[in-house]
């Protein structure tokens, strides 16, 4: 699963980076991006004479266009790759409303036998400052209110080598499968679906950070800096505090 991650590029790096066109109004970095929370996505509108990317803010946990409450948005912050074509809540965004979510990184939690606290790990692009999950958005019309955007982020089977931080994974598009991905003129659920494998080896890398990111209310830099895990080098299986994803 994808339950937090960190975003460290404001919207003007954000847009020159994927060569968008930045809507959000000057979003800010987010080091501890939680569900519920706001947070810039890449999306092309369909419909638009010259279809071109755009970055804009959506709240994470997506409320599907027929819900009536905005809170089942909160159990739907992931969808799995396995079954978001035939989904209710999924599938129609899967055809039409796909969206890049770009990250510096995700975290996960890993428990150690014998140590009381689970350790956060940080999962981050090896060789890239910054990467992009494959998402779904909505838009969700409340009966009295303006419209919500709210988008989800797809999962699948973790990659060889980070299976013990979790069995699942966000999908992580390489950068070459961006405007495919977001190409409005497709709409093949196989097609699609195909795009949304576990990276491959060495795409990503992992290593302790601090405990502090369990609150939702610290965020910064620092956030995203390497620590000594609790039991020194402890994940259980005597690999090294840092682990690249491999096969």
């Amino acid at each position: 699963m994808c339950g937090r991650y960190a975003n460290a590029m404001g919207g003007q790096q954000l847009a020159e980076s994927f060569s968008a066109r930045d809507e959000t109004g000057g979003t800010q970095p987010n080091f501890n991006v939680a569900p519920t929370a706001s947070a810039p996505v890449v999306v092309i509108p369909s419909g638009q004479p010259t279809p071109a990317p755009r970055l804009r803010l959506t709240r994470w946990g997506l409320v599907p266009s027929w819900a009536n409450d905005v809170t089942i948005g909160n159990r739907m912050i992931n969808a799995r790759a396995e079954t978001v074509a035939i989904k209710p809540a999924f599938r129609a965004a899967l055809r039409a409303r796909r969206c890049l979510v770009p990250i510096t990184g995700y975290y996960e939690w890993h428990r150690v036998e014998g140590v009381r606290r689970a350790q956060p790990y940080l999962v981050r692009p090896a060789d890239s400052e910054f990467g992009a999950l494959a998402g779904l958005y909505e838009l969700w019309r409340p009966p009295s209110g303006d419209t919500l955007a709210t988008f989800t982020i797809i999962t699948t089977t973790a990659p060889a080598g980070l299976e013990f931080l979790h069995p699942r994974s966000p999908v992580v598009l390489p950068p070459a499968a961006w405007s495919h991905w977001l190409d409005p003129g497709l709409d093949d659920p196989a097609t699609l679906t195909s795009m949304l494998g576990p990276a491959p080896a060495g795409v990503l890398r992992a290593y302790p950070v601090s405990s502090q990111v369990g609150n939702v209310r610290n965020n910064g830099p620092h956030l995203l800096e390497p620590v000594t895990p609790a039991g020194d080098e402890a994940d259980g299986t005597g690999r090294r505090a840092t682990h690249a994803a491999r096969s």
